[in-house]
């Protein structure tokens, strides 16, 4: 099953929804540690991507209720992850266990600003069949609605160490967007 969730992440089409994106979530999540549950939350909350699709956290959800009890996990913590991938749909978690995946999800925001480019550069690339100007407006309409929010982070460990950094990068891309 790992074997395949990580060929799903090398797929060509993908330069910021990759194995490093995954890696880089289970790394940082050493630190708390994350529960099995978690862990596979991580697994499985990108592995279908295609950037033409609005349905990738349901496929990915769908994906996981099918490979896990495959593998022999039981019906309720299935649900549970399952719960978990859904979740990164909108970042906002309905239950604890949510928090601090969505956190790792979302951390790339708070990174220093020539990782922010760089992560940006790659979204940009796997929306390459989006116009300059449609993805500016959508990339400047999700920050936006992101700079709306109380919050972006849940977990006491996000709202202490990520939430500032990124609220500085959001403010400073949305006013290159609107210079552009």
């Amino acid at each position: 099953m790992l074997m395949d969730l990580t060929q799903r992440y090398l797929e060509p089409h993908r330069h910021y929804h990759t194995l490093e994106h995954i890696a880089s979530m289970l790394h940082v999540g050493r630190q708390f540690p994350l529960d099995e549950e978690q862990i596979m939350a991580v697994w499985f909350h990108d592995a279908i991507y295609d950037p033409t699709s609005d349905q990738n956290e349901e496929n990915s959800a769908r994906l996981a209720s099918k490979w896990l009890p495959e593998a022999g996990w039981p019906a309720d913590a299935v649900e549970r992850v399952s719960r978990m991938v859904l979740d990164t749909r909108g970042h906002v978690p309905s239950t604890v266990q949510s928090e601090l995946v969505l956190d790792l999800d979302l951390m790339s925001l708070a990174v220093d600003q020539a990782a922010f480019q760089r992560n940006s550069a790659a979204i940009r690339r796997e929306y390459a069949h989006v116009s300059d100007e449609d993805f500016a407006a959508g990339r400047r309409g999700f920050f936006e609605a992101m700079m709306e929010r109380k919050r972006l982070f849940y977990s006491e460990w996000g709202r202490a160490t990520l939430e500032a950094p990124a609220r500085a990068n959001l403010t400073r891309a949305i006013a290159d967007l609107a210079a552009d």
